[in-house]
């Protein structure tokens, strides 16, 4: 990415990076953007999930110390609720997406579906739900 930037051809990506530390065994979650922007943070999210999910994740996260007594089903719950809200944002896109959970064991991805939509409240928004005459 920096060479390219250095050629003024920059990659326009934003990039979150994830792992664990093999000395410590301390999780990680970074942020990189094509002007080089790096930085740490207990939540991280890139396009709408930067405006959407990230609140969503800061109830759960709201700083560093948080973040050691989330259990893996309470953080696959939170993730579930951000890519419901994401979805009802731009329906458009489809119901399935994957997830990934990394450890020090390795890591396990495996393919989730939002489920339980409820689209009844868009039955009175003019443009959207059922013809009203």
């Amino acid at each position: 990415m920096y060479a390219r930037r250095s050629k003024f051809d920059p990659l326009w990506n934003a990039l979150l990076t994830t792992g664990v530390d093999p000395k410590t065994n301390e999780t990680f979650l970074s942020f990189a953007d094509l002007l080089g922007t790096t930085y740490t943070a207990p939540a991280l999210a890139t396009g709408f999930g930067a405006q959407l999910a990230i609140p969503i994740l800061r109830r759960l996260v709201p700083d560093e110390e948080s973040v050691k007594e989330v259990t893996e089903s309470k953080a696959l719950e939170v993730v579930e609720e951000c890519m419901k809200a994401l979805w009802y944002r731009d329906a458009r896109a489809g119901m399935k997406y994957n997830v990934a959970v990394i450890t020090a064991a390795g890591v396990q991805q495996s393919e989730k579906t939002i489920e339980n939509q409820n689209w009844k409240f868009a039955e009175n928004i003019r443009g959207y739900g059922a013809v009203i005459s």
